[in-house]
């Protein structure tokens, strides 16, 4: 049994790194009539397919009128002129399929799994068609939806976590859709109208500029047809502007809020990049060393390991089409705030002027590398990669060519880049509990 499961992972892992060495030569492109991108990857392996469909419909496009594109999406699995909210799941769940749909800042995604059998896809296609052509938008459903998303906004302010990161946030992005709070979302969500989905849909959802992924075991042909029948039901739509923002330099400071709690949750950083920064590869890679590779990471193993200051430390880059933010974040008993900070800022600080240690540094390539490859080995795992290729129009070999770009990236190229990008004196810093003052 044992040499079978490895023989097995091994097999797994041997296919997986085929696969990601040579995604170029299978992916396939073309253009639809309405003005979509198409990328396609027969995966014969599984009969199955996985599309996305991702149009500019993200919050970006929704104005004062927060929470829109959010509810939209919500909105649109939620039963279809001919059938109620209940008839519509039960159709997808007799086939084995699932649809879901997802808002974020700069887009709005459906996602659609089903089995290649042609009954079964046909049916499940039929049903994604009804949904976008004729959702129910039944106003008792929307009150009901609406009034959840209220309660969680509410919620939400329960959570130490929560608060910190909205804090920090709001901080961070002033007058600017990163920066809109749970109060601002609760305000505009009591006074939406369900016409306004109607409209925001009409608007956004349609195939000129839109991605369609296709993964699965299909040929071309098949591929084809179902992305023209894709592109023909979203229709043709309005050229949209570019996306694009207005980054404010924002002055170093640091915002307490009180709440009631033994521990308090300290969130840092700045706005840094966005996604198309020369420096994105260096800095990724040097804070998977810095605070982005769990435990083994560097300010793990000094801020916990070695001073017992918290349970865990992070640190990322968030960035996309819009510059995000470098943020640190952990949690520390009341007593250790002051503590944790300095001993958090000084670690920075100090990876800032040396750089990583060689074996550190490997370890950071080795890990990034093989977590590229297996999240490569799965229909989902390549209709998201082909899905990151068309959003930030990375080249098609963007994934063969991600072990040597890793491989490439040298110490010194880390340390001008969080030079650059990096400034711990220039850090907001939030912390959200302690004693009331």
């Amino acid at each position: 049994m044992l040499k079978r499961t490895i023989a097995i992972i091994i097999g797994v892992s041997i296919s997986s790194i085929v696969m990601a060495a040579d995604m170029k030569s299978r992916i396939q492109e073309w253009q639809t009539d309405e003005g979509a991108r198409v990328l396609f990857i027969e995966a014969p392996e599984i009969p199955m397919v996985d599309l996305i469909i991702s149009m500019d419909a993200g919050s970006f496009r929704e104005g004062k009128n927060y929470g829109l594109a959010s509810m939209t999406s919500q909105m649109m699995t939620l039963g279809t002129k001919d059938k109620d909210e209940n008839e519509f799941s039960e159709a997808l769940e007799n086939l084995g399929s699932a649809i879901s749909i997802s808002s974020g800042v700069t887009n709005t995604a459906i996602k659609v799994r089903s089995l290649t059998d042609d009954t079964v896809l046909n049916s499940t296609l039929s049903l994604w068609r009804e949904m976008v052509q004729e959702p129910r938008f039944d106003a008792e459903i929307f009150h009901r939806e609406r009034t959840q998303s209220i309660d969680a906004q509410k919620a939400r302010l329960d959570s130490p976590d929560a608060i910190a990161s909205e804090t920090f946030s709001t901080l961070l992005y002033p007058n600017q859709i990163q920066g809109v709070t749970s109060e601002m979302l609760q305000t505009s969500l009591k006074k939406m109208k369900i016409e306004e989905l109607k409209q925001f849909r009409d608007d956004y959802y349609h195939a000129t500029g839109a991605n369609i992924i296709i993964v699965g075991a299909l040929d071309r042909t098949a591929a084809e047809k179902i992305s023209t029948g894709i592109s023909e039901v979203l229709g043709k739509g309005k050229a949209l502007s570019k996306i694009e923002e207005k980054v404010e330099k924002v002055k170093p400071q640091t915002v307490r809020k009180y709440f009631n709690s033994p521990q308090s949750r300290i969130v840092m950083g700045h706005v840094s990049i966005d996604r198309f920064s020369p420096d994105y590869w260096p800095l990724l890679l040097g804070n998977h060393v810095l605070g982005g590779s769990g435990l083994t990471s560097l300010l793990m193993m000094d801020i916990r390991e070695k001073q017992g200051l918290t349970y865990g430390i992070y640190s990322y880059f968030a960035p996309s089409f819009l510059h995000g933010p470098f943020t640190i974040g952990l949690s520390t008993k009341n007593e250790s705030v002051d503590h944790a900070i300095k001993a958090t800022i000084e670690g920075t600080k100090d990876f800032i002027k040396n750089g990583p240690k060689d074996t550190d540094l490997d370890r950071a390539k080795n890990n990034l590398i093989g977590s590229s490859i297996l999240s490569l080995s799965s229909n989902s795992g390549l209709a998201g990669a082909l899905l990151m290729i068309a959003q930030y129009d990375l080249p098609l070999d963007y994934y063969d060519t991600y072990p040597e770009t890793i491989r490439a990236i040298t110490k010194e190229e880390i340390q001008k880049a969080f030079q650059k990008h990096v400034h711990p004196d220039d850090f907001v810093t939030v912390i959200v509990g302690g004693e009331a003052p």
